[in-house]
């Protein structure tokens, strides 16, 4: 299999697959890693930053997130639009994600900022929530979404990843 080169310029679609290598089979760092990327807000933050950083190695390039410098970055800075956009609920709860992402941190809990999260990013941190815990079926899915096979989205798409390592 060819190295091909990730390009953090390049379409958001192609940086998923090099990010989540970085830290399978880890299903909690899989989540975390997962939670950021799918909250686009959040996303476009770590990489303006210079958070998400490439990481090149003879295989495959790795993509690789600083969870505990963006906390510290989100404090700094005042959240994910600064203290002009503390009145935007998006970017409230874009910022609330990352501080209830699982990045380990002691000054923050998912207590603390449950409330700031809208809807969809509280399906997205349950979600994170069960996969780090081990219930890599899409179990917080109430639907199941499992194909004939009893995998949920999660579940598949990591032993896709297991797979091609």
């Amino acid at each position: 299999m060819e190295n091909a080169r990730v390009d953090l310029t390049g379409p958001r679609e192609e940086l998923y697959e090099p990010l989540m290598r970085a830290v399978c089979p880890s299903s909690q760092g899989e989540a975390a890693f997962r939670l950021v990327y799918q909250v686009e807000p959040l996303w476009e933050w770590l990489l303006a930053r210079g958070l998400v950083t490439v990481e090149s190695r003879e295989r495959y390039d790795l993509l690789d997130v600083d969870l505990p410098g963006a906390l510290t970055r989100l404090r700094e800075e005042g959240g994910v639009a600064g203290p002009e956009g503390r009145d935007d609920p998006v970017a409230r709860s874009a910022g609330a994600v990352l501080a209830a992402n699982l990045a380990g941190s002691l000054h923050c809990s998912l207590r603390n900022v449950l409330y700031e999260l809208t809807g969809d990013h509280m399906r997205l941190v349950a979600e994170a929530m069960m996969y780090a815990a081990g219930y890599l079926d899409g179990s917080a899915d109430p639907l199941g979404h499992e194909d004939e096979e009893g995998w949920g989205p999660n579940g598949a798409a990591r032993e896709e990843r297991l797979a091609g390592l």
